[in-house]
């Protein structure tokens, strides 16, 4: 959030040389890890996990809206054997796992993942102690790869876009990103509290579809669309759960940066809503689990991971939270909501490049996204 520090690897090393670097922090980590790797009979087991919120293993204390992935490994290891820190936005991702850790896993998202590599963070998995490895979607398992080693294994993807109150705006409104600039309803808008995510959107909404490149001209243009929306904004929100989701359901807010999972919780509570598809097009993503360099659990972290990417549990996350998973065995029938299932694009390996979409992508120059963020919160 505003407090968030930045490395100095994005300061410049991502914009030099990046295949070295990349290289280099690697194979510092896997020597490290080769070098102190007990059977899995002598590691501690209890992992410490970087997670967002709702992810929590099922059977721990910690998990309270009914997932069940995770469960695996509760049952074979105990319910009190994570211990659990929170993400609750991709830039706080890299910075919690470099100034918070170590952690055994990490759960960021792809688009973080060259960053989480060079500062030397994460080490590949060994995907053949991963029996459900085999099942993903090949298209998501190439994107988790850096220089052919597998650092990321790919597991939930889906769609943010703006959540809206069809009975409270007007239709000839919702007709793109513009919409949360809209001063019609001042005061009853809410965008995420995230630096890249909220200039993606105003690089949208001005036209600039190389959102992730921005120029430093196209940057400061989009900053200053962040800066004129701030009055409309009633807050930038930072738990779904706990600030976005009740102030939508309770109409302090009728507009919202959102994930899909949140225009079937309004619907499901009775609300009008729409889950806005821009003219510009909506924003799209994945993320999944990274392997800490320093971990003392190599073989539970493995286990850990399994317990998250086999079919049963990818088949409950995506009913029970709307979102898609890696696993490309799941058939439409497996999904409750039919219309889920074809709005997911299910059986399409690249759904999240289908259409419209915008994949979010690594920035190299990202920590110019950040600041100008900061400067953003502080107008």
């Amino acid at each position: 959030m505003g407090d968030i520090s930045r490395r100095d690897f994005l300061a410049g090393g991502a914009a030099l040389g990046g295949a070295a670097l990349l290289g280099g922090a690697g194979s510092a980590a896997e020597a490290f890890a080769a070098s102190s790797r007990p059977p899995i009979h002598k590691e501690s087991g209890h992992l410490s996990v970087l997670e967002w919120g709702g992810y929590e293993a099922g059977g721990t204390p910690a998990q309270t809206v009914g997932m069940w992935a995770g469960t695996p490994y509760t049952k074979a290891y105990g319910k009190h054997s994570i211990t659990y820190s929170y993400i609750i936005n991709d830039d706080q991702s890299l910075a919690k796992a470099a100034n918070g850790g170590p952690f055994d896993v990490m759960h960021p998202c792809q688009e973080m993942l060259p960053s989480f590599v060079a500062q030397g963070l994460i080490q590949p998995w060994d995907t053949k102690l991963l029996p459900s490895f085999k099942n993903l979607n090949p298209f998501l398992v190439k994107r988790g790869q850096v220089h052919g080693k597998q650092y990321m294994i790919p597991w939930d993807w889906g769609y943010a876009s703006l959540l809206y109150r069809t009975d409270k705006i007007r239709p000839s409104d919702a007709k793109g990103w513009e919409l949360a600039w809209n001063p019609r309803y001042s005061g009853r808008i809410s965008l995420w509290d995230g630096a890249a995510s909220n200039f993606e959107v105003a690089a949208l909404k001005l036209g600039f579809h190389d959102m992730d490149m921005m120029t430093p001209s196209q940057l400061q243009a989009a900053k200053q669309s962040l800066i004129a929306q701030k009055p409309l904004n009633k807050f930038y929100w930072q738990s779904e759960y706990s600030q976005m989701q009740p102030a939508f359901k309770s109409g302090d807010i009728w507009i919202t940066y959102a994930w899909q999972d949140s225009y079937v919780t309004m619907k499901g509570a009775g609300l009008k809503v729409a889950y806005l598809n821009p003219r510009q097009g909506k924003l799209s993503w994945f993320c999944g689990f990274v392997l800490g360099s320093q971990t003392h659990n190599y073989y539970h972290a493995h286990k850990y991971a399994e317990a998250y990417i086999n079919h049963h549990a990818c088949v409950q996350m995506t009913n029970l939270f709307y979102y898609g998973t890696a696993d490309a065995t799941i058939k439409k029938h497996e999904i409750k909501d039919h219309s889920l299932a074809r709005s997911l694009n299910i059986g399409n390996p690249k759904a999240i490049l289908a259409g419209n979409n915008h994949l979010q992508a690594y920035e190299p120059n990202r920590r110019q996204y950040e600041l100008a963020w900061q400067e953003v919160q502080a107008a």
